[in-house]
Protein backbone atom coordinates (compact mmCIF):
# COMPACT_ATOMS: atom_id res chain seq x y z
CA UNK A 1 0.00 0.00 0.00
CA UNK A 2 2.78 2.42 0.89
CA UNK A 3 4.59 1.52 -2.33
CA UNK A 4 1.46 2.35 -4.33
CA UNK A 5 1.09 5.62 -2.44
CA UNK A 6 4.74 6.51 -3.17
CA UNK A 7 4.20 5.88 -6.88
CA UNK A 8 1.09 8.07 -6.82
CA UNK A 9 3.03 10.89 -5.12
CA UNK A 10 5.68 10.74 -7.84
CA UNK A 11 2.99 11.77 -10.33
CA UNK A 12 0.94 14.03 -8.07
CA UNK A 13 3.17 16.06 -5.77
CA UNK A 14 0.12 17.50 -4.08
CA UNK A 15 -0.46 14.15 -2.40
CA UNK A 16 2.90 14.29 -0.64
CA UNK A 17 1.48 15.70 2.64
CA UNK A 18 -1.04 12.84 2.76
CA UNK A 19 1.79 10.33 2.39
CA UNK A 20 3.67 11.98 5.24
CA UNK A 21 0.58 11.72 7.41
CA UNK A 22 0.22 8.04 6.51
CA UNK A 23 3.89 7.36 7.26
CA UNK A 24 3.65 9.13 10.61
CA UNK A 25 0.44 7.22 11.45
CA UNK A 26 2.10 3.91 10.57
CA UNK A 27 5.17 4.79 12.61
CA UNK A 28 3.02 5.70 15.60
CA UNK A 29 1.07 2.44 15.21
CA UNK A 30 4.33 0.45 15.14
CA UNK A 31 5.63 2.30 18.21
CA UNK A 32 2.33 1.71 19.99
CA UNK A 33 2.32 -1.99 18.99
CA UNK A 34 5.91 -2.32 20.22
CA UNK A 35 5.07 -0.61 23.53
CA UNK A 36 2.07 -2.89 24.05
CA UNK A 37 4.13 -6.03 23.33
CA UNK A 38 6.33 -7.02 26.28
CA UNK A 39 9.62 -8.78 25.73
CA UNK A 40 9.12 -12.59 25.74
CA UNK A 41 12.12 -12.80 28.04
CA UNK A 42 9.97 -11.29 30.81
CA UNK A 43 7.29 -13.98 30.63
CA UNK A 44 7.16 -16.48 33.46
CA UNK A 45 8.11 -19.73 31.71
CA UNK A 46 8.54 -23.16 33.33
CA UNK A 47 9.23 -26.37 31.38
CA UNK A 48 8.14 -29.67 32.92
CA UNK A 49 9.19 -33.08 31.61
CA UNK A 50 9.84 -36.49 33.16
CA UNK A 51 13.43 -37.08 34.23
CA UNK A 52 13.25 -40.73 33.12
CA UNK A 53 11.40 -42.19 30.14
CA UNK A 54 11.37 -45.52 28.35
CA UNK A 55 12.95 -46.18 24.97
CA UNK A 56 10.33 -45.85 22.25
CA UNK A 57 7.66 -44.77 24.76
CA UNK A 58 5.83 -41.48 24.18
CA UNK A 59 6.26 -38.80 26.83
CA UNK A 60 4.90 -35.29 27.21
CA UNK A 61 6.68 -32.00 27.63
CA UNK A 62 4.68 -29.13 29.16
CA UNK A 63 5.70 -25.47 29.09
CA UNK A 64 3.68 -23.36 31.52
CA UNK A 65 3.56 -19.65 30.63
CA UNK A 66 2.41 -16.85 32.97
CA UNK A 67 1.27 -14.20 30.44
CA UNK A 68 1.37 -11.07 32.60
CA UNK A 69 1.19 -8.03 30.25
CA UNK A 70 1.17 -10.39 27.23
CA UNK A 71 -2.35 -11.66 27.97
CA UNK A 72 -4.37 -11.98 24.78
CA UNK A 73 -1.34 -11.99 22.45
CA UNK A 74 -0.34 -14.78 20.08
CA UNK A 75 2.68 -16.84 21.17
CA UNK A 76 4.95 -19.12 19.16
CA UNK A 77 7.38 -21.50 20.86
CA UNK A 78 10.27 -23.32 19.22
CA UNK A 79 12.38 -25.80 21.16
CA UNK A 80 15.75 -27.43 20.58
CA UNK A 81 15.65 -31.17 21.17
CA UNK A 82 17.90 -34.20 20.80
CA UNK A 83 18.29 -35.79 17.37
CA UNK A 84 17.13 -39.08 18.90
CA UNK A 85 13.71 -37.53 19.69
CA UNK A 86 10.80 -37.92 17.31
CA UNK A 87 7.88 -35.48 17.48
CA UNK A 88 4.58 -37.39 17.76
CA UNK A 89 2.30 -34.47 18.71
CA UNK A 90 2.52 -30.71 19.08
CA UNK A 91 0.36 -27.83 20.28
CA UNK A 92 -1.89 -26.71 17.45
CA UNK A 93 -4.10 -24.25 19.34
CA UNK A 94 -7.23 -24.87 21.33
CA UNK A 95 -5.47 -27.42 23.52
CA UNK A 96 -5.26 -30.01 20.70
CA UNK A 97 -2.14 -32.02 19.91
CA UNK A 98 -1.56 -32.53 16.18
CA UNK A 99 0.82 -35.14 14.76
CA UNK A 100 3.19 -33.95 12.02
CA UNK A 101 1.88 -34.94 8.59
CA UNK A 102 3.99 -37.22 6.35
CA UNK A 103 6.60 -35.16 4.55
CA UNK A 104 6.14 -32.22 6.96
CA UNK A 105 8.95 -30.59 8.87
CA UNK A 106 10.04 -33.35 11.31
CA UNK A 107 10.13 -30.80 14.12
CA UNK A 108 6.41 -30.28 13.59
CA UNK A 109 6.96 -26.53 13.41
CA UNK A 110 6.40 -24.20 16.36
CA UNK A 111 3.82 -24.64 19.11
CA UNK A 112 1.22 -21.85 18.81
CA UNK A 113 -1.56 -20.48 20.99
CA UNK A 114 -3.20 -17.25 22.09
CA UNK A 115 -2.32 -16.43 25.68
CA UNK A 116 -5.39 -16.35 27.96
CA UNK A 117 -6.71 -13.18 29.56
CA UNK A 118 -6.53 -14.81 32.97
CA UNK A 119 -4.61 -17.76 34.34
CA UNK A 120 -1.67 -19.59 32.83
CA UNK A 121 -1.17 -21.07 29.39
CA UNK A 122 0.18 -24.59 28.86
CA UNK A 123 1.93 -25.65 25.65
CA UNK A 124 2.17 -29.41 25.35
CA UNK A 125 4.26 -31.54 23.03
CA UNK A 126 4.74 -35.30 22.75
CA UNK A 127 8.09 -36.89 21.97
CA UNK A 128 9.34 -40.44 21.54
CA UNK A 129 13.02 -41.27 21.93
CA UNK A 130 14.61 -43.64 19.43
CA UNK A 131 17.86 -43.81 21.38
CA UNK A 132 18.81 -44.72 24.93
CA UNK A 133 21.10 -42.82 27.25
CA UNK A 134 21.05 -39.25 28.47
CA UNK A 135 19.24 -37.04 25.95
CA UNK A 136 18.49 -33.32 26.21
CA UNK A 137 15.88 -30.67 25.61
CA UNK A 138 17.63 -27.41 24.82
CA UNK A 139 16.91 -23.67 24.53
CA UNK A 140 13.44 -22.21 24.02
CA UNK A 141 12.74 -19.50 21.43
CA UNK A 142 9.64 -17.43 22.16
CA UNK A 143 7.95 -15.05 19.72
CA UNK A 144 5.11 -12.66 20.63
CA UNK A 145 2.95 -10.97 18.03
CA UNK A 146 1.72 -7.49 18.98
CA UNK A 147 -2.00 -6.72 19.37
CA UNK A 148 -2.03 -4.81 16.05
CA UNK A 149 -0.09 -7.53 14.25
CA UNK A 150 2.61 -5.06 13.15
CA UNK A 151 5.40 -6.07 15.51
CA UNK A 152 6.85 -9.42 16.58
CA UNK A 153 9.25 -9.60 19.49
CA UNK A 154 11.32 -12.68 20.21
CA UNK A 155 13.69 -13.94 22.85
CA UNK A 156 15.86 -17.00 23.47
CA UNK A 157 15.61 -18.61 26.88
CA UNK A 158 18.74 -20.62 27.54
CA UNK A 159 18.40 -23.83 29.48
CA UNK A 160 19.12 -27.52 29.01
CA UNK A 161 17.21 -30.35 30.67
CA UNK A 162 18.63 -33.87 30.75
CA UNK A 163 16.31 -36.85 30.25
CA UNK A 164 17.46 -40.39 31.03
CA UNK A 165 16.09 -42.73 28.34
CA UNK A 166 16.05 -46.22 29.83
CA UNK A 167 15.21 -49.68 28.48
CA UNK A 168 11.45 -49.68 28.04
CA UNK A 169 10.68 -52.95 29.90
CA UNK A 170 7.18 -52.68 28.46
CA UNK A 171 6.12 -56.15 29.60
CA UNK A 172 7.82 -56.20 32.99
CA UNK A 173 4.67 -55.94 35.12
CA UNK A 174 2.95 -58.64 33.10
CA UNK A 175 6.05 -60.86 33.28
CA UNK A 176 6.28 -60.55 37.06
CA UNK A 177 2.56 -61.22 37.47
CA UNK A 178 2.65 -64.33 35.29
CA UNK A 179 5.86 -65.55 36.92
CA UNK A 180 4.24 -65.36 40.37
CA UNK A 181 1.48 -67.70 39.21
CA UNK A 182 3.95 -69.83 37.19
CA UNK A 183 2.10 -69.28 33.91
CA UNK A 184 5.36 -69.71 32.04
CA UNK A 185 3.80 -70.72 28.72
CA UNK A 186 2.30 -67.22 28.41
CA UNK A 187 5.80 -65.79 28.76
CA UNK A 188 7.11 -67.71 25.78
CA UNK A 189 8.65 -70.55 27.82
CA UNK A 190 7.82 -73.39 25.49
CA UNK A 191 9.36 -76.25 27.40
CA UNK A 192 9.90 -76.57 31.12
CA UNK A 193 11.81 -79.74 31.95
CA UNK A 194 11.57 -80.88 35.54
CA UNK A 195 13.67 -83.33 37.35
CA UNK A 196 11.29 -85.06 39.71
CA UNK A 197 12.27 -84.09 43.26
CA UNK A 198 11.07 -82.95 46.58
CA UNK A 199 8.57 -80.09 46.96
CA UNK A 200 7.55 -78.55 50.22
CA UNK A 201 5.15 -75.91 51.47
CA UNK A 202 6.57 -72.40 51.44
CA UNK A 203 3.76 -69.85 51.95
CA UNK A 204 0.19 -68.81 51.19
CA UNK A 205 -0.90 -66.12 48.76
CA UNK A 206 -4.05 -64.84 47.07
CA UNK A 207 -5.33 -66.76 44.08
CA UNK A 208 -4.41 -65.28 40.68
CA UNK A 209 -6.40 -66.12 37.56
CA UNK A 210 -4.73 -69.11 35.88
CA UNK A 211 -3.46 -70.76 39.09
CA UNK A 212 -3.87 -74.51 39.41
CA UNK A 213 -7.13 -75.04 41.40
CA UNK A 214 -5.51 -78.06 43.06
CA UNK A 215 -3.24 -75.66 44.98
CA UNK A 216 -6.15 -73.91 46.70
CA UNK A 217 -5.96 -74.20 50.49
CA UNK A 218 -9.61 -74.72 51.42
CA UNK A 219 -9.12 -74.11 55.14
CA UNK A 220 -7.50 -70.73 54.41
CA UNK A 221 -10.29 -70.05 51.87
CA UNK A 222 -12.93 -70.61 54.56
CA UNK A 223 -11.02 -68.52 57.10
CA UNK A 224 -10.37 -65.50 54.85
CA UNK A 225 -13.42 -65.67 52.61
CA UNK A 226 -11.37 -65.52 49.38
CA UNK A 227 -9.35 -68.08 47.38
CA UNK A 228 -5.90 -68.72 48.83
CA UNK A 229 -3.31 -70.95 47.17
CA UNK A 230 -0.29 -72.78 48.61
CA UNK A 231 3.17 -71.89 47.34
CA UNK A 232 5.42 -74.93 46.99
CA UNK A 233 9.17 -74.54 47.21
CA UNK A 234 11.15 -76.67 44.82
CA UNK A 235 13.71 -74.33 43.36
CA UNK A 236 17.00 -73.69 45.04
CA UNK A 237 18.32 -70.16 45.21
CA UNK A 238 21.37 -69.39 43.09
CA UNK A 239 23.57 -66.59 41.89
CA UNK A 240 22.79 -65.18 38.46
CA UNK A 241 24.99 -62.81 36.48
CA UNK A 242 23.54 -61.36 33.28
CA UNK A 243 26.25 -60.43 30.77
CA UNK A 244 25.33 -57.99 27.97
CA UNK A 245 27.52 -57.82 24.87
CA UNK A 246 28.04 -54.21 23.71
CA UNK A 247 30.45 -55.08 20.89
CA UNK A 248 30.23 -54.18 17.23
CA UNK A 249 27.69 -56.81 16.25
CA UNK A 250 25.15 -55.59 18.82
CA UNK A 251 24.66 -52.32 16.94
CA UNK A 252 22.61 -54.00 14.20
CA UNK A 253 19.11 -52.54 14.16
CA UNK A 254 15.67 -54.05 13.83
CA UNK A 255 13.18 -52.56 11.37
CA UNK A 256 9.94 -54.22 12.32
CA UNK A 257 6.66 -52.69 13.51
CA UNK A 258 6.75 -50.57 16.67
CA UNK A 259 10.31 -51.66 17.49
CA UNK A 260 11.80 -50.17 14.34
CA UNK A 261 15.21 -48.71 15.06
CA UNK A 262 15.89 -50.84 18.12
CA UNK A 263 19.37 -52.36 18.09
CA UNK A 264 20.24 -55.85 19.26
CA UNK A 265 21.69 -54.18 22.33
CA UNK A 266 18.35 -52.51 23.09
CA UNK A 267 16.60 -55.89 22.95
CA UNK A 268 19.36 -57.55 24.98
CA UNK A 269 19.05 -54.98 27.77
CA UNK A 270 15.27 -55.43 27.89
CA UNK A 271 15.54 -59.23 28.02
CA UNK A 272 18.39 -59.17 30.54
CA UNK A 273 16.66 -56.78 32.94
CA UNK A 274 13.39 -58.72 32.62
CA UNK A 275 15.22 -61.93 33.57
CA UNK A 276 16.95 -60.13 36.44
CA UNK A 277 13.62 -58.84 37.78
CA UNK A 278 12.04 -62.31 37.81
CA UNK A 279 15.12 -63.86 39.42
CA UNK A 280 15.21 -61.17 42.12
CA UNK A 281 11.53 -61.78 42.89
CA UNK A 282 12.38 -65.48 43.27
CA UNK A 283 15.05 -64.69 45.86
CA UNK A 284 18.18 -65.15 43.71
CA UNK A 285 21.27 -63.01 44.04
CA UNK A 286 21.54 -61.17 40.72
CA UNK A 287 24.36 -59.19 39.18
CA UNK A 288 24.96 -57.72 35.74
CA UNK A 289 27.89 -56.87 33.50
CA UNK A 290 28.56 -55.35 30.09
CA UNK A 291 31.47 -56.30 27.85
CA UNK A 292 33.07 -56.15 24.43
CA UNK A 293 36.75 -57.10 24.31
CA UNK A 294 36.91 -56.49 28.07
CA UNK A 295 34.59 -56.01 31.03
CA UNK A 296 33.09 -52.51 30.79
CA UNK A 297 30.58 -52.46 33.67
CA UNK A 298 30.08 -54.84 36.58
CA UNK A 299 27.45 -54.77 39.32
CA UNK A 300 28.04 -57.47 41.92
CA UNK A 301 25.21 -59.92 42.67
CA UNK A 302 22.82 -58.97 45.46
CA UNK A 303 19.26 -59.65 46.55
CA UNK A 304 16.31 -57.32 47.01
CA UNK A 305 14.11 -55.11 44.89
CA UNK A 306 16.55 -52.21 45.05
CA UNK A 307 19.05 -54.27 43.11
CA UNK A 308 16.98 -53.96 39.93
CA UNK A 309 17.26 -50.17 40.18
CA UNK A 310 21.04 -50.46 40.56
CA UNK A 311 21.25 -52.69 37.49
CA UNK A 312 19.16 -50.28 35.40
CA UNK A 313 21.11 -47.24 36.55
CA UNK A 314 24.46 -48.84 35.69
CA UNK A 315 23.47 -50.06 32.23
CA UNK A 316 20.72 -47.82 30.79
CA UNK A 317 23.06 -45.59 28.77
CA UNK A 318 25.23 -48.32 27.23
CA UNK A 319 25.85 -47.94 23.49
CA UNK A 320 27.39 -50.40 20.99
CA UNK A 321 31.14 -49.97 20.60
CA UNK A 322 33.24 -50.63 17.49
CA UNK A 323 35.25 -53.37 19.16
CA UNK A 324 35.08 -57.08 18.50
CA UNK A 325 33.89 -59.23 21.39
CA UNK A 326 36.50 -61.27 23.28
CA UNK A 327 34.48 -63.65 25.43
CA UNK A 328 37.51 -65.58 26.71
CA UNK A 329 39.14 -62.47 28.16
CA UNK A 330 35.85 -61.28 29.63
CA UNK A 331 35.21 -64.55 31.44
CA UNK A 332 38.74 -64.41 32.87
CA UNK A 333 38.18 -60.86 34.12
CA UNK A 334 34.82 -61.90 35.57
CA UNK A 335 36.47 -64.73 37.51
CA UNK A 336 38.59 -62.10 39.27
CA UNK A 337 35.54 -59.99 40.11
CA UNK A 338 33.34 -62.91 41.19
CA UNK A 339 35.00 -66.07 42.47
CA UNK A 340 31.90 -68.09 43.38
CA UNK A 341 30.12 -70.40 40.96
CA UNK A 342 27.15 -68.71 39.28
CA UNK A 343 24.76 -69.02 36.38
CA UNK A 344 26.02 -66.78 33.60
CA UNK A 345 23.27 -65.63 31.22
CA UNK A 346 25.07 -64.14 28.22
CA UNK A 347 23.19 -62.09 25.62
CA UNK A 348 25.38 -61.81 22.57
CA UNK A 349 25.55 -62.99 18.97
CA UNK A 350 27.13 -65.84 17.09
CA UNK A 351 30.69 -65.13 15.94
CA UNK A 352 31.56 -65.33 12.27
CA UNK A 353 32.96 -68.69 11.07
CA UNK A 354 36.60 -67.54 11.41
CA UNK A 355 36.09 -66.43 15.04
CA UNK A 356 33.75 -69.27 16.04
CA UNK A 357 36.54 -71.59 17.31
CA UNK A 358 37.66 -68.86 19.73
CA UNK A 359 34.07 -68.43 21.00
CA UNK A 360 33.78 -72.21 21.36
CA UNK A 361 36.99 -72.45 23.42
CA UNK A 362 35.83 -69.61 25.67
CA UNK A 363 32.51 -71.33 26.40
CA UNK A 364 34.18 -74.69 27.05
CA UNK A 365 36.65 -73.13 29.50
CA UNK A 366 33.96 -71.04 31.22
CA UNK A 367 31.61 -74.02 31.58
CA UNK A 368 34.12 -75.76 33.84
CA UNK A 369 33.60 -73.06 36.46
CA UNK A 370 30.07 -71.76 35.84
CA UNK A 371 26.77 -72.84 34.38
CA UNK A 372 26.48 -70.85 31.14
CA UNK A 373 23.45 -69.92 29.06
CA UNK A 374 24.32 -68.14 25.82
CA UNK A 375 21.50 -66.42 23.93
CA UNK A 376 22.61 -65.66 20.37
CA UNK A 377 20.47 -62.95 18.77
CA UNK A 378 19.64 -63.63 15.15
CA UNK A 379 19.04 -61.07 12.39
CA UNK A 380 15.30 -60.61 11.64
CA UNK A 381 15.96 -59.47 8.06
CA UNK A 382 17.90 -62.64 7.22
CA UNK A 383 15.19 -64.86 8.69
CA UNK A 384 12.55 -62.96 6.77
CA UNK A 385 14.51 -63.18 3.49
CA UNK A 386 15.02 -66.94 3.98
CA UNK A 387 11.35 -67.64 4.61
CA UNK A 388 8.95 -68.51 1.81
CA UNK A 389 6.62 -65.80 3.08
CA UNK A 390 9.18 -63.14 2.23
CA UNK A 391 9.18 -61.35 -1.13
CA UNK A 392 12.97 -61.29 -1.52
CA UNK A 393 14.47 -62.05 -4.97
CA UNK A 394 15.62 -65.62 -5.54
CA UNK A 395 19.32 -64.72 -5.27
CA UNK A 396 18.79 -62.89 -1.96
CA UNK A 397 16.74 -65.79 -0.60
CA UNK A 398 19.44 -68.29 -1.61
CA UNK A 399 22.10 -66.24 0.17
CA UNK A 400 19.88 -65.94 3.25
CA UNK A 401 19.33 -69.71 3.29
CA UNK A 402 23.10 -70.27 3.15
CA UNK A 403 23.58 -67.90 6.09
CA UNK A 404 20.82 -69.68 8.04
CA UNK A 405 22.46 -73.07 7.42
CA UNK A 406 25.85 -71.70 8.45
CA UNK A 407 24.35 -70.27 11.61
CA UNK A 408 22.64 -73.56 12.48
CA UNK A 409 26.00 -75.37 12.17
CA UNK A 410 27.63 -72.79 14.42
CA UNK A 411 24.93 -73.13 17.09
CA UNK A 412 25.26 -76.94 17.05
CA UNK A 413 29.01 -76.56 17.41
CA UNK A 414 28.68 -74.29 20.46
CA UNK A 415 26.20 -76.65 22.12
CA UNK A 416 28.95 -79.28 22.37
CA UNK A 417 30.90 -77.07 24.78
CA UNK A 418 28.72 -77.81 27.83
CA UNK A 419 26.94 -74.44 27.65
CA UNK A 420 23.22 -74.13 26.98
CA UNK A 421 22.96 -72.23 23.69
CA UNK A 422 19.76 -70.53 22.58
CA UNK A 423 19.09 -68.99 19.18
CA UNK A 424 16.22 -66.51 18.90
CA UNK A 425 15.21 -63.22 17.39
CA UNK A 426 16.21 -60.17 19.47
CA UNK A 427 12.60 -59.29 20.33
CA UNK A 428 11.87 -62.87 21.49
CA UNK A 429 14.95 -63.47 23.66
CA UNK A 430 13.27 -63.06 27.07
CA UNK A 431 11.11 -66.22 26.90
CA UNK A 432 13.89 -68.72 26.11
CA UNK A 433 16.15 -67.06 28.69
CA UNK A 434 13.49 -67.44 31.39
CA UNK A 435 13.04 -71.08 30.44
CA UNK A 436 16.77 -71.76 30.66
CA UNK A 437 16.99 -69.96 34.01
CA UNK A 438 14.15 -72.11 35.38
CA UNK A 439 15.77 -75.31 34.15
CA UNK A 440 19.09 -74.40 35.78
CA UNK A 441 17.38 -73.35 39.00
CA UNK A 442 15.50 -76.62 39.24
CA UNK A 443 18.44 -78.78 38.33
CA UNK A 444 16.94 -80.01 35.06
CA UNK A 445 19.18 -82.04 32.73
CA UNK A 446 20.50 -80.25 29.68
Amino acid sequence: MLLAASLAVSFHTGLRPLLWVADIALLLACVSDFALTPSPARLGVVRNVDERVGLGVEFERRVVVDPGRAAGLRLELREQFAAAFEVTGREAGGGALASPAPGEDPTGGPDRLRLPRSGQAVLRRRYRSLGRGVQHLGDLRLRLCGPLGLIERQARLRGVQAIAVEPALLGLRRTLRLAVSERWAELGVRRLRRKGGHTEFESLRDYVGGDDPRLIDWKAFARHGRPIVRELQEERGQELIVLIDVGRRMGATSAEDDLAGWSKLDHALDAGLELAAVALEAGDRVGMAAFDDRLRVFVAPARGRRQLGRLREAHFDLQPTRRETDLARVLQELSLQHRRRALLAILSDLDDPLSLPRQRRALRAGSRRHAIVLATLDDPSIRRAASRAGDAPAAVRAAALDLRAERARGVRDLRRTGARVLDSLPADAAGPMLGAWLDERRGAPR
